[in-house]
């Protein structure tokens, strides 16, 4: 698709790579690519680009969200989150998927990464990328899970239909990977311990043998894809880390020699705090189990604690709320919040997880999460400066702008209430 020339003047500009901020800078789309970034004034400009004043405004790099599963339930109120899924067609739930990446995208997210995909969120992936539906990039992790693990236990045990495929055994682990790279997945995940919204186990519980684990991580590397790791228990990171994971998701158990070994190996890790935030909040409302209500607080208890020390020690995080059939899409900048409030990065350092950090952590590192010439033209215009109110990325209506691969999806005024053509 021919996607219009842009010259986006007048504005703050905050890049994405931490450093400060610029008053009175430009920024040049052509195509689906920044052409170029300048004071005002400098740029050389087509006669025939759209032009739109930013004074008093601040652009910066679409949000990306590291950590979220598409396939929930998207329409007005809620849905049961343990029987939506099995009780509802794929041809539907696909519908609502899409929904989904739109809604992220109306929130200010220009790309999203899932994290237990397969081929209904690939289809809302080419849909999005072929401009047949408005919505956030979507990079898609195929799911491998043990029988009775984490992701299998995501309804009762006495539903035929599973909401994933199972493997168990190296060898058809080694299999399901390679179907799903078939089918053109980004990623493969996995689970190396229990989870929280399971239903019937624990999160001490072991998922997959160190055999399995290895031979997941081998067979998706051989075949060109990152790892992540779902991983709550000591046990669980240790595992997952010694197989050469890529990213650690959650990591409620963090200690001295776990950090000491992501950083030797350069694993990135992921926290999702607006997902336990949210339980821990709203849970017991949204009528989650006792039992999943119990492991979250009991998990809760230690992982701050230890992110904290990851953050410290240098550890690469990078922002994913984890939203799903129970914490619905469009709150994704809560987490930017936590990040500052709960583990002590500034609002510069949050905005960076949320853009630079998680483009190179999902592997888009050098094509998007930046403001720069050569980079996607994945871009946010925001009303408010967020380095002095990260709030403000909460707040859609001061969102007045989102642009994704050069073209302008979300308008909310940006030609208008003094924000003009000129």
């Amino acid at each position: 698709m021919v996607s219009p020339s842009y010259l986006l003047s007048g504005a703050t500009l905050i890049d994405g790579t931490g450093a400060a901020s610029r008053a009175g800078m430009s920024v040049l789309i052509e195509g689906r690519m920044i052409a170029a970034v300048g004071p005002d004034g400098t740029l050389d400009v087509p006669a025939d680009a759209i032009r739109h004043d930013l004074a008093g405004r601040t652009l910066m790099p679409g949000l990306i969200d590291g950590h979220v599963h598409l396939l929930a339930y998207a329409g007005e109120g809620q849905k049961d989150v343990h029987l939506w899924n099995v009780l509802t067609f794929l041809e539907e739930q696909t519908l609502h998927a899409a929904a989904n990446a739109r809604r992220a995208l109306l929130a200010g997210v220009t790309t999203v990464r899932d994290m237990a995909g397969g081929r209904p969120e690939i289809a809302v992936k080419h849909a999005v990328d072929d401009g047949v539906i408005d919505g956030a990039r979507v990079l898609v992790c195929g799911f491998v899970g043990m029988t009775a693990g984490h992701g299998d236990l995501f309804c009762p045990a006495n539903i035929e239909r599973r909401l994933w495929q199972t493997a168990d055994g190296p060898d058809e682990c080694r299999k399901l990977i390679r179907q799903y790279a078939r089918d053109g997945v980004d990623w493969i995940k996995l689970c190396t311990s229990g989870g929280v919204l399971s239903i019937g186990d624990e999160a001490e519980w072991r998922n997959y043998t160190m055999a399995e684990t290895l031979a997941i991580v081998d067979e998706a590397h051989a075949l060109g894809k990152r790892v992540a790791a779902h991983a709550h228990t000591r046990a669980g990171i240790l595992q997952a880390l010694a197989a050469g994971v890529d990213s650690l998701e959650h990591g409620s158990s963090l200690d001295d020699e776990l950090i000491a070994m992501m950083l030797e190996r350069g694993t990135w890790l992921c926290p999702t705090l607006a997902i336990t935030e949210y339980i821990l909040a709203n849970g017991a409302a949204r009528g989650l189990p006792a039992a999943s209500l119990e492991k979250a607080r009991a998990l809760r208890h230690g992982q701050l604690a230890g992110l904290r020390k990851a953050y410290a020690a240098g550890v690469p995080i990078f922002a994913g709320t984890d939203s799903c059939n129970t914490f619905a899409f469009g709150s994704h900048a809560w987490e930017l919040q936590l990040l500052h409030q709960h583990l002590g990065l500034t609002p510069s350092e949050a905005i960076v997880a949320a853009t630079s950090a998680a483009a190179t952590a999902i592997g888009l590192g050098g094509k998007t999460g930046t403001i720069a010439p050569g980079r996607w033209a994945d871009l946010l215009v925001v009303d408010g400066d967020p380095l002095v109110d990260l709030n403000i990325l909460r707040e859609t209506e001061r969102l007045i702008g989102v642009f994704r691969d050069g073209r302008l999806l979300v308008d909310r005024g940006l030609a208008q209430a003094g924000v003009g053509v000129v």
